[in-house]
């Protein structure tokens, strides 16, 4: 029989522990085991955690002292220490997930011996409502669908398909896994994908909680620049696979949204940053620009982007870089917030 074991990091998060970890407890399927990992909670989080242990005994606490430096990938490797599981199942500390969801997975593992299996996912909203995301649903809707290792890792690329899957533990705890970086995380799932046998889809829905104003990735922290560093990472994994056309087309395209993404988090957040922090993420800019080569796949690139990005990629493709652009992107801004100002107005 299978046996899942469920992974969850917590730093003060104890407003949420009754709804997440009770999701869990309330599974259909028995055979699981949660690690709840306490990063140092300053508020009453390992509190929570020890009467829900109490009340289960498939519920396993460690503690770790929070040094400011942590990620979840840093995290899943604390974890690995007292993970028993065949299978494991990562989710953060305010999300949860349907009664059945187990069940499901667990279920289509076992009639397809497929390494990843990956349920719906639904974005919750504070107010309780749900909402669809890209790559909620398996491809066309059809949960029957079985991909390839290249087959997932392209669609999961750009999120086609999301991360929060069933995944065996000698995936999820491969000894090259990295765990230096902000996301690394989500590194490490797209070569999980690639290294599945198969990755299949089940019914029962994970709930993607979107209300946390104070998750890591709803505020700026200067480490939010090492997405730069994983995706040369992810960009070179790619090419050591000698992946087909149509997926290195995709990995690039990619690796652009991302570098204009977080040149768009420079030129927001430059005022609030030390000098150090500055010119370690300029540093980082740096490293991409040389690493990472665009040529023969520019115009495929810019048939997946919008009007602003395209006109960034093309002062890249010229330049070789955007990072001198704060001027134009804060013009941008100020036309932008001026026209809505000026269609208010017209409007009443």
């Amino acid at each position: 029989m299978i046996k899942v074991t469920i992974l969850m990091p917590v730093y003060n998060g104890s407003m949420y522990l009754q709804r997440s970890i009770g999701s869990v407890m309330a599974q259909t399927y028995a055979d699981w085991q949660l690690v709840a990992l306490d990063d140092g909670s300053t508020d009453d989080s390992l509190s929570v955690l020890k009467q829900l242990a109490a009340a289960d005994k498939r519920i396993k606490i460690m503690t770790k002292t929070n040094d400011g430096n942590g990620n979840t990938a840093r995290n899943i490797d604390i974890m690995s220490a007292e993970a028993e599981g065949d299978y494991i199942f990562y989710m953060s500390q305010d999300d949860y997930i349907s009664a059945d969801l187990l069940q499901h997975a667990v279920t289509r593992a076992e009639e397809t011996g497929a390494e990843i299996v990956i349920p719906d996912m639904l974005l919750a909203n504070a107010d309780g409502s749900t909402e669809q995301a890209k790559g909620s649903f398996p491809p066309n809707g059809d949960h029957s669908t079985l991909l390839t290792g290249v087959e997932a890792f392209a669609l999961c690329i750009d999120f086609s398909i999301h991360g929060f899957a069933l995944i065996h533990r000698r995936l999820m705890f491969a000894a090259d896994c990295d765990t230096r970086y902000f996301d690394s995380d989500e590194y490490n799932t797209r070569v999980q994908y690639l290294r599945a046998n198969e990755t299949a889809f089940c019914h029962g829905t994970f709930f993607y909680y979107q209300g946390n104003a104070e998750a890591m990735t709803k505020k700026f922290a200067p480490k939010q620049f090492q997405r730069l560093n994983t995706i040369v990472m992810l960009g070179k994994k790619a090419e050591q696979e000698h992946m087909p056309k149509e997926v290195m087309t995709r990995v690039r395209r990619w690796q652009m949204k991302v570098y204009l993404n977080v040149l768009i988090l420079l030129f927001n957040n430059a005022g609030n940053m030390s000098q150090a922090e500055y010119k370690e993420a300029v540093k980082r800019f740096r490293q991409f620009e040389h690493d990472v080569r665009f040529g023969g796949y520019r115009r495929s690139i810019l048939k997946g982007l919008n009007v602003y990005e395209k006109a960034l990629a093309i002062i890249y493709f010229a330049c070789g870089t955007c990072r001198h652009l704060h001027m134009l992107h804060n013009a941008y801004k100020h036309l932008k917030h001026s026209l809505v100002q000026f269609l208010l107005g017209w409007c009443t």
